[in-house]
């Protein structure tokens, strides 16, 4: 029960958010969000269905459970680390913020935010992220 009422609240969060954008937009010209219900899709936040608003929610909740830290090469500059995001192909630099993927590739979090977005894969290895988290909470 507790469940569904995280995801109705969710839900209903960001309906109030895309009204609120909506409305901001309409007074300031705020520009207006832009979703991604399918990866071959862009849509403004004011175009959504209910239910690729949804699907955008429960996106956001799991992306959200997903470890994210600071990048730290280590004391060691010898040591063999990841030292490039393979999204923006930047390398990565001392206090970046970074999200861990179950798969343990790391990413800028902005980046690969906007990555899962539009894919629930991960963009190293094709690993499917949904189903790696999913399977962790099956098992705790």
């Amino acid at each position: 029960v507790f469940c569904c009422l995280r995801s109705t609240f969710k839900i209903g969060l960001l309906q109030e958010t895309i009204s609120l954008l909506t409305d901001l937009w309409l007074l300031e010209q705020v520009p207006v969000p832009v979703y991604h219900p399918t990866p071959s899709q862009t849509r403004l936040a004011t175009q959504l269905t209910e239910e690729e608003q949804i699907r955008i929610a429960q996106r956001i909740g799991l992306i959200q459970h997903l470890p994210k830290g600071v990048y730290d090469p280590g004391r060691d500059g010898s040591e063999k680390k990841i030292r490039e995001c393979v999204i923006c192909m930047m390398d990565f630099v001392y206090g970046d913020p970074i999200r861990f993927l179950p798969c343990m590739h790391i990413y800028h979090l902005d980046c690969i935010d906007d990555w899962l977005m539009r894919s629930f894969t991960c963009p190293s290895c094709m690993e499917p992220v949904d189903a790696a988290l999913l399977s962790s909470y099956e098992t705790n």
